[in-house]
């Protein structure tokens, strides 16, 4: 609930929401207070520039009247407005109530007034100039606007003071007899957008749009939150910090002083806001709420005095970006804290007031606003508007400002609240546009990592960055001078690791910030701020962009660092210290506890950057005390990989540093001439994690059921990932399927699969058919619990086994819980009771080694040399021997299917293949470039299968290789030995990039797009393109997601060498088994375009009957 507290009962009723009425002209509202409340005070600001000399009031009879008198002046220095035209008049001055008299008073006068940011570049002041079609500039006195005027020819003249426009002598009421019907379209205001990506743009306001405020106190309450507005109303008089020029300085005008009848104060124009002149209003200004930037409150957060005013306040309204965590939480304590986001094109956005304690999040109503979220990425999700044509305008002002869209992108990306039953609660996280791309692939949105590091009382303001790097950097912005000497930088890095770790709270594991990659402003080349302390991302990075590539180059050189786990030196002689100091290492890198000396690092958690921050720190240590042998260049993320584990790296590190004394026994030592050759270790390792498992196969000891083969039930695991919810989606369509029990290693089963059904054009699951459940596949009862378990045993016919991590850097040490899950797996079947068929689902990787004569078997492989030398390929060959094991030992029936290169849906033209694949980054890549390769010689040998194929042909395996085996000669269940089947999943009708791929692509392409080169020249193309992107600065990975892979491809150009005689995977079981893959013709053009349909290279056609012709 909102836990709105205790109503005001003394409301006028000129205030009350009972008497909201949205289909009325804002700018009129004044002439009706002025009647109804006249002495009610609307706005208040301080007499001189001390808050303690006291405040000026402005009632509603002088408001009002000041508008008519402000209306009268424009008439008298512009002349009549010509009817229907609306001129603009720009206009710039101090930041006082002037911005409300201009604004409307010109309405009423038929003009519209344009805002200017007095932060806005000369450039940008002149393009929203330019294009607003504006001729007429005013200003108010000591306002210097000549560098725009001295480059744009304007009528301008210098406005009255307030005082002026205050006076009480009453003027004539200014004519003006529209009704809301007839105005409701007029143009009314020019304001624009920020101009973080570019020139700031204009965006002109109707009438219409100033009632989303009214709009807003209408929409009802759900479940006990309430509008937002009867919060605000709590409060007689709020401070308020955020520049008139700006929506919401405006917005918050309107709202509070017009339609609530909360007095807005404001502080003296000729004071710059700061946490101390706040901290005055706050005590002088009689307030009991206040609104303004986060930057004040961070800095008032740590002073007990200023809390200790802010302790009886009803609120504190954060707007225009994000508070960080600490500062919010410390705040609340004392008061509510609102958190505040919209934007200049929508105005107004209906929201909820969530509880105290949610105040992080926002409430977007559910029937009022035509928000929806669609996933992002990594459980972010962006915010879309879309047009409900039931609802009034006034309630979606987007469609006010672009009549002609059907929906709108804010940009904004959220996460949702981690409490299942606040699925209607959404943090907000950053910007789209300011997602960093790092080096790897993976994105990370900053805001929330900048709102923690300006939580240090240290710090004015902070910028994340590092697009195309392999982990983030941070441009610091200090209250005081930066330090000196190396010494001092260590100090004050040292003093804001806890903002730092406060920041990484808030990113990702693959986003972390460490103390290595902290860059300081220099004071002679600021930091360019926005209105409301935003940062001028692209402007400030251009200024810092050779610092910023220093501080990665000094990170990577090791130049000036010191180790980030305590003081110590380690010794490298002594094994004993070595253990000691990794484990400390590994555990504060990785958050890790109780690391054991055997435990697998990646099977413990860490990944690929904390392998990047623990080389960097043996690095510098090595360099400190490694001797001649353990220097830096002798370690690297392999030495890691390689060693896996406290004992394994402590090893390599012993030995490699070879510094211990030499034992004397061991110059007599020799080598048994009879030795053996030694064994490949990896090979060893193979063979022994095999044995482990085999040895706790149960043994098969009771008769074999008679199969179930209709109406089954159907465990299926991996249901969030791309195949697993086609697989769910054929499975419930398929009316031989009563029932199936969804396991996924995440909570939320149901929900991602709902969201699925929207982006890929699935079909919806009732849920009486459909059980989600969280499962950890490695524990004996599948991490389900005994109820549920007791119920798989009871119930379950097929397994389908999806859930695999897909990762080439892991050992194959890392893959033992997945090979144990698929042990718990063959368990289960075993006890079941309608003797369970298993299926798994292996890879091409598992045998990617295989060196035997002719095409690789469709049968079990035993030799674990055939698999692909990396640990998911020899982990997926251990699953598929263990399952062959398993139907000799316990006698459960299984099959593999080994599955090659899963392309994008073919069959309509939702869903999408995943753009930053290799593949599908190459195509999307070329439409950007320009070119396209008709030649890709490492990859020649094609034989994908779109994912919508590839369900249907794993269900059509599923049940034919479950049908019973019989004995020939009684027609019973057969006794005899069990063995795995095996099947190669692989489209039969291969093709080649270079002979056939090349010129499909060629000719999908809209007509002029792409010209062809060789692979070699595209990979020049795509190089080109990434150095272009780090010199301006803009880098768009969506439009060139190939440039995050430039490594790879330059490594396959260099390669080079045609695969030409591919080994092929012989499918004649697999198409015996699936009529799907029989019928399968090869890769094809409709499929093509239908990718780049996904893609949006092309436009959707309307008719998808084609797209199911070509099979």
């Amino acid at each position: 609930m909102s836990q709105q507290g205790t109503l005001r009962s003394d409301v006028p009723a000129a205030f009350a929401a009972a008497n909201s009425n949205p289909a009325r002209l804002v700018h009129l509202i004044p002439d009706e207070l002025a009647r109804s409340v006249p002495d009610h005070s609307i706005f208040a600001y301080p007499k001189t520039d001390m808050p303690q000399d006291g405040f000026v009031e402005v009632s509603a009879r002088s408001f009002a009247n000041a508008i008519n008198r402000t209306a009268w002046y424009l008439e008298s220095i512009l002349g009549k407005a010509p009817a229907g035209e609306f001129p603009a008049v720009a206009y710039q001055g101090h930041s006082d109530i002037r911005y409300f008299l201009f604004m409307f008073g010109a309405i009423k006068a038929g003009y519209k007034m344009l805002y200017l940011s007095p932060r806005n570049s000369v450039a940008g002041s002149l393009n929203v100039l330019e294009k607003s079609d504006c001729h007429i500039f005013l200003t108010a006195r000591n306002t210097h606007v000549e560098n725009i005027l001295s480059q744009r020819n304007m009528r301008t003249a210098t406005v009255p003071e307030l005082e002026e426009l205050l006076e009480d002598e009453e003027v004539r009421a200014y004519p003006y007899n529209k009704s809301f019907a007839e105005a409701r379209t007029d143009p009314c205001l020019v304001l624009h957008t920020t101009g973080s990506t570019g020139l700031p743009k204009p965006i002109t306001w109707k009438n219409e749009i100033l009632s989303t405020y009214e709009a807003w106190r209408t929409i009802p309450a759900v479940d006990g939150y309430v509008p937002t507005t009867e919060v605000y109303q709590q409060s007689r008089r709020a401070y308020n910090l955020m520049p008139l020029f700006h929506t919401s300085g405006l917005n918050i005008g309107i709202t509070m002083s017009l339609l609530l009848g909360v007095t807005t104060v404001y502080g003296s124009a000729n004071v710059v806001p700061h946490a101390a002149y706040a901290d005055e209003i706050h005590k002088y200004g009689g307030v009991d709420a206040s609104i303004g930037p986060p930057s004040i409150y961070e800095e008032l957060s740590h002073d007990p005095k200023s809390l200790e005013r802010i302790h009886n306040f009803n609120y504190i309204l954060v707007c225009g970006a994000a508070i960080s965590q600490t500062a919010g939480d410390i705040i609340s304590k004392h008061c509510r804290v609102v958190s505040n986001f919209g934007a200049t094109e929508t105005a107004c956005l209906p929201r909820l007031a969530p509880a105290v304690e949610d105040w992080a999040y926002f409430y977007w109503h559910p029937t009022h606003s035509g928000i929806v979220f669609r996933e992002y990425m990594d459980g972010l999700h962006e915010l879309y508007i879309e047009r409900k044509p039931e609802l009034d305008l006034y309630y979606q002002g987007i469609f006010s400002t672009f009549p002609q869209l059907e929906e709108y992108s804010m940009n904004d990306l959220y996460s949702r609240h981690p409490d299942p039953a606040k699925p209607f609660l959404y943090k907000w996280r950053g910007r789209a546009d300011d997602v960093i791309v790092l080096s790897n692939g993976e994105k990370l949105a900053p805001a929330l990592m900048e709102a923690s590091l300006c939580s240090s009382p240290l710090v004015k303001g902070a910028m994340v960055v590092g697009r195309g790097k392999f982990q983030p950097a941070a441009l610091v912005d200090l209250k005081d001078a930066p330090p000196a000497s190396a010494a001092d930088r260590h100090a004050l890095i040292k003093d804001m690791l806890p903002a730092i770790a406060q920041a990484n709270i808030h990113a990702p594991a693959h986003g972390q910030l460490d103390q290595y990659h902290i860059l300081f402003v220099d004071p002679s080349r600021p930091m360019h701020y926005l209105g409301q302390g935003k940062i001028q991302r692209h402007q400030t990075y251009r200024l810092y962009e050779k610092d910023i590539e220093d501080v990665y180059t000094a990170a990577e050189n090791l130049d000036d660092q010191e180790g980030e786990v305590g003081d110590l030196r380690v010794d490298f002689a002594d094994r004993t210290n070595i253990a000691k100091w990794l484990k400390d290492l590994v555990e504060e890198t990785a958050g890790i506890q109780n690391l054991g000396p055997d435990a697998a690092f990646f099977e413990s958690g860490l990944d690929s950057l904390h392998v990047i921050k623990i080389v960097r720190e043996l690095k510098i240590h090595a360099k400190l005390t490694g001797g001649n042998n353990l220097t830096p260049d002798s370690i690297s993320p392999a030495s890691v990989y390689s060693n896996p584990s406290l004992v394994e790296l402590s090893e390599f590190l012993y030995k490699t540093a070879d510094l211990a004394p030499e034992d004397p026994d061991s110059a007599y030592q020799s080598a048994d001439p009879n030795e053996k050759e030694i064994k490949n270790p990896k090979l060893t390792a193979m063979e022994s994690l095999f044995q482990e498992f085999v040895s706790t196969l149960p043994v098969e000891s009771k008769p074999r059921v008679t199969p179930v083969t209709t109406g089954t039930t159907v465990l299926l695991t991996g249901t969030t990932g791309s195949l697993g919810s086609y697989l769910l989606n054929e499975m419930n369509n398929d009316p031989n399927v009563a029932h199936i029990y969804a396991l996924d290693r995440s909570a939320g089963g149901a929900e991602k699969y709902q969201q699925a059904i929207a982006a890929r054009g699935l079909s919806p699951i009732d849920p009486e058919r459909v059980t989600f459940l969280k499962a950890d596949l490695s524990d004996s009862q599948l991490g389900v619990g005994q109820e549920n378990y007791t119920k798989i045993l009871e119930n379950v016919t097929h397994v389908l086994h999806c859930q695999w991590p897909v990762n080439f850097n892991w050992t194959l040490n890392s893959f033992k819980p997945y090979i144990t899950g698929v042990r718990n797996l063959a368990q289960m079947a075993s006890s079941s009771t309608n003797n369970a068929f298993v299926m798994f689902i292996s890879s091409i990787a598992a045998v990617g080694g295989y060196k035997g004569v002719g095409g690789v078997p469709e049968a079990p492989i035993l030799d674990f040399t055939a698999a692909a030398p990396m640990g998911y390929g020899q982990s997926k060959l251990i699953a598929e021997a263990l399952l062959e094991k398993a139907a000799q030992i316990s006698g459960v029936r299984t099959a593999v299917c080994r599955v090659g290169i899963v392309a994008g849906p073919v069959e309509q033209q939702k869903g999408m293949w995943n753009k930053h694949e290799y593949i599908p980054s190459i195509i999307v890549s070329s439409a950007h470039l320009g070119v396209v390769p008709e030649t890709f010689p490492s990859r020649d040998h094609i034989d994908w299968l779109p994912v919508d194929k590839l369900s249907k042909v794993l269900c059509e395996i599923l049940e034919t290789a479950s049908q019973p085996e019989l004995d020939a000669t009684t027609g019973a269940i057969s006794s005899a030995p069990l063995h795995s089947k095996t099947y190669h999943v692989v489209n039969p009708q291969f093709s080649s990039w270079e002979e056939d791929l090349g010129q499909n692509l060629i000719a999908a392409y809209p007509e002029g797009m792409v010209k062809p080169v060789k692979f070699e020249q595209w990979v020049d193309a795509l190089k080109a393109s990434v150095d272009e992107a780090e010199r301006t600065g803009k880098v768009d990975v969506d439009a060139n997601p190939a440039m995050r892979l430039l490594e790879f491809y330059s490594k396959a150009a260099a390669g080079g060498a045609v695969e030409k005689g591919a080994r092929t995977l012989p499918t004649n079981v697999s198409q015996s088994a699936s009529k799907t893959l029989r019928n399968l013709g090869p890769l094809n053009r409709v499929w093509l375009e239908n990718w780049m349909v996904q893609w949006g290279i092309k436009e959707p056609v309307a008719a998808q009957n084609s797209y199911l012709a070509l099979n």
